[in-house]
């Protein structure tokens, strides 16, 4: 066996598996051993609300993710782009359909207008809602839609995301930095507004390694949640993620 083992070694397949390893893992030297894992879903009852301060962290992937990856478990969630300024999922995803807007016009219709990415039920977000934007009707409408089943709501950027008619119902809020100094800074101006959030806070630090952003955790007053590392599928929009963001995003599942 050992003499099979080292010509398979000395062979061009080796090297094709050790490059497969390091695309699967994101990782180099020592490749880490690729084993199947179970996704994590979901607790029917959750109303997971991620947000940041700023724009361009990656909360909309985060949320997207989340869902997705509950769903691969066997629990979808309904996902809501409730992001007034730059609601981007519906984009992202290739998706035309009825919007939040729409539901929001039309209560008698509202669980029609959902439509679906993949396994997840999903509300597209609006640009009508910067001027429309009405907290107790969307969180209404999100209890309304979410009845038996998750929620993930990509509440979008800045403070007045945070209003307290839509945190009101969260069991928990995913606060969602990079490691970037300009996004260290928003994260650290964030903790004021933070405070009057009613539920669970905790942070998922996006493009940093785990010890990195249990350093950034340390120097605020929340829980890590998540450590979620460089990914090029993601970078690219393409919403395929390596071994590692997939468990990264398992880890943020467990902890809400």
């Amino acid at each position: 066996m050992s003499r099979v083992r080292s010509w398979l070694d000395a062979t061009p397949l080796a090297a094709v598996a050790i490059a497969l390893m390091r695309e699967a893992t994101g990782r180099t030297e020592p490749l880490e051993v690729i084993r199947p894992v179970r996704p994590e879903r979901l607790d029917s009852d959750a109303r997971i609300g991620v947000w940041s301060l700023s724009a361009g962290v990656g909360t909309s992937t985060t949320a997207a993710l989340v869902a997705q990856r509950s769903a691969a478990a066997g629990h979808a969630p309904i996902l809501i782009d409730a992001d007034r300024w730059a609601p981007s999922l519906a984009l992202r995803a290739g998706i035309e359909a009825a919007t939040l807007a729409d539901a929001l016009l039309q209560p008698d219709r509202e669980r029609e207008l959902v439509s679906r990415w993949g396994d997840v039920p999903f509300l597209p977000g609006s640009p009508r809602m910067q001027t429309e934007f009405d907290p107790s009707r969307v969180s209404a409408l999100v209890e309304r839609l979410a009845r038996g089943r998750a929620a993930v709501i990509d509440l979008g950027v800045g403070a007045d995301a945070l209003d307290p008619a839509m945190t009101e119902r969260l069991t928990r809020l995913c606060v969602v930095a990079g490691p970037r100094s300009s996004q260290l800074q928003a994260l650290f101006c964030a903790r004021d507004v933070l405070r009057t959030v009613p539920c669970a806070v905790g942070l998922a630090v996006v493009g940093a390694d785990r010890a990195d952003a249990e350093l950034i955790a340390s120097r605020t007053p929340l829980p890590l949640w998540a450590a979620i590392p460089n990914d090029p599928y993601l970078a690219r929009d393409e919403f395929a993620a390596r071994a590692p963001t997939m468990r990264a995003i398992d880890d943020l599942i467990r902890a809400l």
